[in-house]
């Protein structure tokens, strides 16, 4: 706590100058580079190089991770044949043993991350006409519709995906749906929003809520560095990062999870091209 008590002030008094810049980015980058060699090394021996293969949350960890820069992940092994997502790599878990439904919107949307982190047009198109044919219903059992029915936010991420990644040449009119954003109570909740504005950052489309729930996300939840990466708050996220970070809640399942939302949030962070764009001050949460 100490430690980043002092970096966040250091941050204050130091000011946004390009000295600045360059030394948190290259402690980050140094740091980001480091887990991801880590990462790569406990997972290279995994079925489609997943966090898991066991776990079933694994789906969505696996784009995740590919969003993270992890791109010896196949996101795809997340599909049957016939482009029905999965939980694990190329299989369902036990239903109702392990898990009460064979997909989620939690699954499905960390899938639809991966895709397109891995500009997967062929299986992001499997995927939509799974949905299509299916009236959204994209797993069993049927009658569990709140965990099976794919979201009109999901839907429209796709389509949105879909005439991304075609250069407009796949077209579905669900793409012009808003994605709309509105408060969350579940801590599961709040990941599916944050991962849902990630894709749409990556695909474009009009939305509603958005700067809203940034900017409530990043206050709430001030010690998310995922939160704060995406709301554009680099400093706080990278301050976050570069001391003893405690995942949210959230993060739970396989001990690789933890890494895997390290590293998206500090892959997020270094991407960002406006660190100088903001003062500190405004961005301490």
């Amino acid at each position: 706590m100490l430690r980043l008590v002092t970096l966040l002030f250091s941050l204050l008094f130091l000011g946004c100058g390009d000295a600045l810049n360059a030394v948190y980015r290259e402690q980050l980058q140094e740091k980001y580079d480091s887990k991801l060699a880590e990462l790569h090394e406990k997972t290279k021996d995994n079925i489609g190089g997943w966090p898991s293969d066991i776990d079933c949350d694994a789906a969505l960890w696996a784009g995740v991770a590919r969003a993270a820069g992890a791109d010896w992940v196949v996101v795809s092994a997340a599909l049957a044949p016939d482009g029905r997502p999965t939980r694990r790599p190329y299989a369902d878990c036990e239903i109702p043993h392990e898990s009460r439904t064979t997909t989620s919107n939690d699954m499905i949307t960390g899938i639809i991350l991966g895709l397109v982190e891995e500009k997967n047009v062929p299986a992001l198109h499997a995927l939509w006409q799974y949905g299509y044919e299916r009236s959204w219903i994209m797993g069993y059992p049927e009658w569990f519709a709140a965990r099976v029915y794919l979201r009109p936010n999901g839907v429209a991420l796709i389509a949105r995906g879909l005439y991304r990644l075609s250069d407009g040449n796949i077209n579905y009119l669900m793409r012009i749906s808003p994605v709309l954003y509105g408060p969350t109570d579940a801590d599961y909740a709040t990941h599916l929003t944050l991962l849902s504005r990630l894709i749409q950052k990556k695909v474009g489309g009009p939305s509603y809520g958005t700067d809203i729930a940034e900017l409530i996300l990043s206050k709430v939840h001030y010690r998310d560095a995922l939160a704060q990466a995406l709301a554009g708050n680099s400093h706080i996220s990278a301050a976050l990062l570069l001391n003893d970070y405690e995942s949210p809640s959230y993060v739970r399942g396989h001990e690789n999870y933890q890494l895997v939302h390290w590293l998206l949030a500090a892959r997020i962070t270094l991407d960002n091209k406006s660190w100088l764009d903001k003062s500190p001050i405004s961005m301490l949460p």
